[in-house]
């Protein structure tokens, strides 16, 4: 993948820019709560990027698909190095608020981002097998990202302070739009994109339409219909994890911070091994197969881990969760990318990044809530039912394989 040019240029920008937002996601709860000594600021700081998928993640889509994918990308990483800077000027407990705006903007943008690019690809790569790896790519810069940005981040917040970690974060979105702007690809102009787009005329009634149109593609479509079911419920049980994993090390494993360390590394690892896992099971089984086979070893691997409390298999155990998540996430990103037509992919990206916020949400609710009532290990024990039941959700996809539209070329030419 690395020997096509343009996707060169892609990933290279999304992995400055991804490296220093995980700088920022460690530096500034820490830095809230030393301005303010409030853990609720410091919660706040959290919930003011979640907001916005929530209120923008369709309209988003819908501009996406109207607009130039490329020239949305490089606006967004130029004001998003913009919103960023703003936390610059944050060193006193009156001024937090500033830092919420700042978070808020970040998000606001790259809800615009995130469907422009996930529509982009299949244009720099085609449909054919090139987009899956470059999906299992990505996935492999995430994880790298996860495993070591968060370590990295606190020290460069240790050793230099919160403004070298605001700056390292600007100066990568930076960088991010200079290699976007150097990608040679530019799209065919379609009858849709010259219409009200070109001349600045969006009118609200055509957005509704557009959005419509958008959810309308995957609720008509048995394929993209069971996978936003599962979806969904996949979300809602690791967003739930996610919420009582620190609680369940911490009363039910008794582990110490560097014990947890060690547990989180297995898991960026177990990550990290189900990318080239997800390109074997990819060559010899179906997208079907694959999709409900990672769900239920998830489910398995969860119920394995949660109801063993010895440190030593844990270790084991959070290495087998990473790979069938990642396996999930490589399979079904690039099933709705060859699927859908190119002029609502935005839309469907967004509406399904859409669905995924509101189903985290609702996870981090609900296990704050069972956590307390029920216990940790009970709320756990009910995620892994509910991943069971996306693995059983995803059987009722048709075994037949969906059409590939013809609007992109399976591979792309020089």
């Amino acid at each position: 993948m690395l020997r096509i040019r343009d996707y060169r240029l892609l990933a290279s920008g999304q992995l400055l820019s991804s490296l220093g937002d995980w700088f920022l996601l460690l530096a500034v709860p820490y830095y809230v709560l030393e301005l303010t000594g409030s853990a609720m600021a410091s919660g706040f700081s959290l919930a003011a990027g979640t907001v916005p998928a929530l209120v923008l993640g369709p309209l988003a889509g819908a501009l996406v698909d109207r607009w130039n994918r490329l020239r949305v990308m490089i606006a967004a990483d130029l004001g998003r190095m913009v919103a960023v800077s703003l936390m610059l000027w944050v060193d006193s407990p009156d001024e937090v608020w500033l830092i919420y705006v700042a978070l808020a903007l970040e998000s606001s943008l790259s809800q615009l981002f995130t469907p422009a690019s996930a529509a982009l690809l299949p244009q720099l790569v085609g449909r054919a097998g090139d987009l899956h790896s470059a999906n299992s790519l990505n996935a492999l810069i995430v994880g790298s990202i996860r495993l070591f940005g968060g370590p990295l981040g606190g020290v460069v917040y240790g050793g230099l302070g919160f403004m070298a970690v605001v700056a390292i974060d600007t100066f990568s979105y930076a960088c991010s739009a200079l290699c976007l702007s150097m990608v040679r690809y530019r799209p065919r102009t379609t009858a849709h994109r010259r219409t009200g787009a070109r001349r600045g005329q969006v009118q609200v009634h055509q957005l509704v339409t557009e959005i419509r149109d958008g959810v309308a593609q995957i609720r008509h479509s048995p394929w993209l219909a069971t996978l936003a079911a599962a979806g969904a419920l996949f979300a809602i049980a690791t967003s739930a994890v996610n919420v009582g994993l620190i609680p369940y090390m911490d009363r039910v494993l008794h582990a110490s911070p560097q014990i947890l360390g060690l547990l989180f590394g297995a898991f960026g690892a177990g990550f990290l091994l189900g990318v080239p896992l997800s390109r074997a099971l990819a060559r010899r089984f179906t997208d079907r197969t694959v999709l409900v086979g990672s769900l239920a070893a998830l489910a398995v691997a969860f119920t394995a881990t949660f109801n063993t409390p010895v440190i030593g298999w844990s270790a084991v155990l959070f290495l087998t969760i990473g790979a069938p998540m990642v396996c999930f996430t490589i399979t079904s990103g690039t099933f709705v990318a060859r699927h859908t037509p190119d002029a609502v992919l935005g839309r469907v990206s967004a509406t399904n990044g859409f669905l995924q916020a509101a189903a985290s949400l609702s996870g981090m609710l609900a296990g704050s809530l069972l956590s307390g009532a029920l216990g940790v290990v009970t709320m756990m024990n009910l995620c892994c039912v509910a991943v069971a039941l996306a693995a059983g959700t995803m059987l009722l996809m048709p075994r037949r394989r969906p059409p590939v539209p013809d609007d992109v070329p399976l591979k792309e030419t020089a």
